[in-house]
């Protein structure tokens, strides 16, 4: 059924399919030493068509593989009577339709990757139920309605990506229960309210992308406690009020996102205590004060901008020690003076065209 669905003839790989020799030398195929079909893996090997009822006769299955294919139609409700099923990936394909409440009943479920689709509707209560989940992938498609509460309690999460859907509502505090969650992302959705201090909690978070969305509020402090955080974008939102000082407790940072916001006050001396952090965008704020010389000590960084606030003063000539520096924004400020002659060679974006200083 899967081959003829799936226009099998025309399929990149097809070698055993249809055959009378064993399954297991059948591409793709894995079996067990009962002869049954374990797994079932035809990632980018051009199947077109739709996918099969049958495929949740598979009663043994625990790995269905079949992302980058051009599959089309829904994603079987059957699929949720494959109890041994530990990885289902259906991503970038264009498959459409709600996602399967039985989805939920996977018990042994480890992954779930579904992005890249147009898929459409909510997502159901019921994957609140998948007690062994690691991987929850549903980016890049066209889902709605709110993200659900329950996913709280999938507590072996450590991915977690709604990226560039259209949720709306607020992120869910009890989030912040997804302690061994090592990255989340919610970016290019919109979603509104304050981002849960309880966030902070996720110790164990290399990335968090919250960027454009409708969020409002202040940047919570507590975000200075993900010791182990390496990206934080909270780019394109309405964010108000002081970026947090605490911030410059995340030794391990790499990259800090917050351009694009109505972020008020001074920039924090703080910042310069980031040590691995290799860009910084603050662009598009109300942040006013002087540049501090303190982002001299940023031995790693690459891009810096500040374009699009209101920052006064001099540029500080200890942003000259930043030797590895590609870029450099800060037009539309009201700076005053030279720019640093030790700048010269970076591509840079000025305001009133300063001169070089005098060496």
């Amino acid at each position: 059924m899967l081959y003829n669905s799936t226009d099998g003839a025309n399929w990149d790989a097809n070698s055993g399919w249809l055959s009378d020799s064993p399954l297991a030398e059948w591409y793709g195929v894995t079996t067990n030493s009962d002869g049954r079909v374990t797994h079932l893996d035809l990632f980018d090997n051009g199947l077109t068509g739709t996918l099969p009822a049958e495929l949740g006769d598979l009663a043994n299955l625990e790995v269905l593989v079949l992302y980058e294919n051009q599959l089309t139609g829904t994603i079987p409700a059957e699929l949720g009577d494959l109890g041994h099923l530990t990885w289902l990936s259906l991503s970038d394909n264009q498959l459409t339709g709600t996602l399967p409440a039985e989805l939920g009943d996977l018990a042994n479920l480890e992954a779930l990757h579904l992005f890249g689709n147009q898929l459409t509707g909510t997502i159901p209560a019921k994957l609140g139920n998948l007690a062994n989940l690691e991987h929850l992938a549903l980016g890049g498609n066209q889902l709605t309605g709110t993200i659900p509460a329950g996913l709280g309690d999938l507590a072996n999460l450590t991915w977690l990506d709604l990226r560039g859907n259209q949720f709306t509502g607020t992120v869910p505090a009890n989030l912040g229960n997804l302690t061994n969650l090592e990255w989340l992302a919610l970016s290019d959705n919109q979603l509104t309210g304050p981002v849960p201090a309880e966030l902070g909690d996720l110790t164990k978070l290399k990335q968090l992308d919250l960027d454009a969305n409708e969020l409002t509020g202040t940047i919570p402090a507590k975000l200075g406690d993900l010791a182990n955080l390496e990206v934080l974008d909270l780019r394109d939102n309405q964010f108000t009020g002081r970026i947090p000082a605490e911030l410059g407790d995340l030794a391990t940072l790499e990259g800090l996102y917050l351009s694009g916001n109505q972020l008020t006050g001074m920039i924090p001396a703080e910042l310069g205590d980031l040590a691995n952090l290799e860009s910084l965008y603050l662009a598009g704020n109300q942040l006013a004060g002087a540049i501090p010389t303190e982002l001299g000590d940023l031995a790693n960084l690459k891009y810096l901008s500040l374009a699009g606030n209101r920052l006064t003063g001099t540029i500080p000539a200890e942003l000259g020690d930043l030797t590895n520096l590609i870029t450099l924004d800060l037009s539309r400020n009201q700076l005053t003076g030279c720019v640093p002659a030790a700048l010269r060679d970076v591509w840079s974006v000025l305001s009133d065209d300063l001169p070089v200083c005098s060496e």
